[in-house]
């Protein structure tokens, strides 16, 4: 499986049309919360993207040895 098709990118691009969501209904309603709910759900899709992403970098590096 590729890493653009893991859950952790799924529920981060759901978390981007929260946002994109959000912001239309901001529009069309005149209220922020709609827009502040769909934020608050990507910046908590965030924090697992980027440690997927630490996660994976450190498994493709090669730890070099010193002797």
């Amino acid at each position: 499986m590729t890493f653009m098709r893991t859950k952790v990118v799924q529920h981060y691009a759901f978390a981007l049309a929260c946002t994109g969501l959000g912001a239309w209904l901001t529009e069309a309603t005149g209220s922020l919360i709609p827009l502040a709910l769909g934020g608050a759900t990507l910046v908590t899709a965030t924090v697992p993207l980027v440690r997927a992403i630490r996660a994976a970098r450190a498994v493709r590096a090669k730890p070099t040895s010193r002797r």
